[in-house]
């Protein structure tokens, strides 16, 4: 046995195993064409776009493999590719070459004699030959997959057949070389692929994380918000609370102010009544006590009152009264205290006064009145009061014992014939004078 056909036996082993093996493998073109994130260089071949393949080329491929074919039917497609208005680009007519190489290939195998056999394949080999020139056109990434690589192993049958050995173990080889190329792109795309799918996963798994940590904080935010919602309405609620409680505090304390008021407080002349006098003139006397000063007290009584009444009405008397609170109330000093003791009686307290000083307010009271025109309100025109004056001169008298003291001269003064103002200490003077004059006789 020679040393070629040695060669051309060991190269057919070869070749069987690898087609085996090429059988087996799973074709995953399209992720060796791609290149994972994180690897700068996936493929040993340079980086050159793919061409793109027509469909219906693919399919007659895939239907040239199986075991039984309508020959019929692909031969009318090779010719409607072949004839196709639409320009093939390089990719696409090395596999039309490839597709007419494997028609004919089958065709020897069913129904061409032996005889033929050399002719067809010498055929074979021109076309495959024509399709190995387009491969300087065509991507080295492209031209490693299995539909281009199978090129190789038909070419290097054929040339075997034709006794053509050393071009035959060069197919081979390069079929090997580029199978083996291809093995590694297509491991190290797995290995990318697998690589990206845990980093996939750790990033999914990562913002999984990280969403649920988003969500645990927008709820605590929601929490303090709601918090703070529920501070701010208790606060809110405490402050209505304490300003209506204020409110209401004050408004008893303005009604209880205005009742106190209203019981020290003549409702008629708007002057302080019968109460407010005797605590306010018990207070003065006792302060008199502690530390003497000089204390007045005046007395008036409106003259023929009554019968302004009778005459004229309640209602004008009751104005009149009003009228004389307003012009005493005028007359007297900013210290003094005006009070209505009842009925057509007054009484006024004047601090820091001796008989002397009180004497002549009650004198510039009396012509002040006196003075006042009252013809819009009754016939004649004049209403006089009578004035009586008591000043307290002793620690030993109680307050109700100086008013009785000026009511005592208020009354001398209406004996002596009205609209006059006599002071007490006139009084006890002639009295004093005539209890004298009775011990001398």
């Amino acid at each position: 046995m020679n040393t070629s056909k040695i060669l051309l036996i060991i190269m057919l082993m070869q070749l069987m195993l690898a087609s085996v093996s090429l059988a087996k493998e799973p074709i995953i073109d399209s992720a060796i064409t791609e290149e994972p994130a994180n690897k700068k260089v996936l493929l040993p071949l340079p980086a050159v776009s793919l061409l793109s393949i027509n469909e219906d080329l693919i399919a007659l491929l895939t239907q040239l493999k199986q075991a039984s074919i309508d020959e019929h039917k692909i031969a009318r497609a090779l010719e409607q590719l072949t004839f196709a208005t639409t320009p093939l680009n390089a990719a696409e007519q090395y596999l039309l070459l490839v597709t007419q190489a494997l028609f004919k290939e089958n065709a020897i195998a069913n129904r061409i004699e032996h005889s033929s056999h050399n002719k067809h394949s010498r055929e074979i080999i021109v076309l495959l030959e024509q399709a190995l020139k387009l491969s300087a056109q065509i991507s080295a990434r492209q031209l490693h997959q299995s539909k281009f690589l199978q090129l190789h192993l038909i070419l290097a049958v054929h040339y075997a057949q034709q006794g053509q050995f050393d071009l035959a173990y060069l197919e081979k080889k390069s079929y090997l070389k580029k199978y083996y190329s291809y093995r590694k792109a297509k491991r190290l795309a797995m290995i990318a692929s697998l690589e990206q799918s845990f980093a996939v996963h750790d990033k999914k798994a990562s913002n999984s994380l990280l969403a649920s940590q988003n969500e645990l904080k927008v709820r605590r935010v929601a929490e303090v918000q709601e918090q703070k919602a529920t501070h701010k309405y208790n606060f809110t609620l405490i402050i209505s609370t304490a300003i209506v409680f204020l409110l209401l505090f004050f408004r008893q304390l303005k009604i209880r102010n205005k009742l106190i008021r209203l019981t020290r407080t003549d409702a008629l002349t708007g002057l302080a009544n019968r109460s407010a006098l005797f605590e306010h003139g018990e207070h003065m006397v006792a302060s008199f006590i502690e530390q003497p000063e000089e204390l007045s007290i005046l007395l008036l009584d409106l003259d023929h009152f009554k019968r302004i009444n009778d005459d004229f009405g309640e209602q004008v008397g009751d104005e009149i009264l009003r009228v004389i609170a307003h012009l005493v109330n005028e007359t007297m000093r900013s210290r003094d205290v005006f009070y209505r003791l009842g009925g057509e009686e007054f009484v006024a307290i004047l601090p820091f006064a001796d008989s002397n000083k009180a004497k002549v307010i009650a004198m510039r009271i009396n012509e002040k009145i006196a003075q006042h025109d009252f013809s819009s309100l009754i016939l004649q025109s004049r209403v006089t009061v009578s004035i009586g004056v008591a000043t307290l001169a002793s620690n030993k008298l109680t307050f109700e014992q100086v008013l009785h003291c000026a009511d005592l001269a208020m009354y001398q003064a209406k004996e002596l014939g009205r609209n006059s103002v006599v002071c007490y200490q006139n009084i006890a003077q002639a009295q004093e004078r005539r209890g004298n004059t009775n011990s001398v006789k």
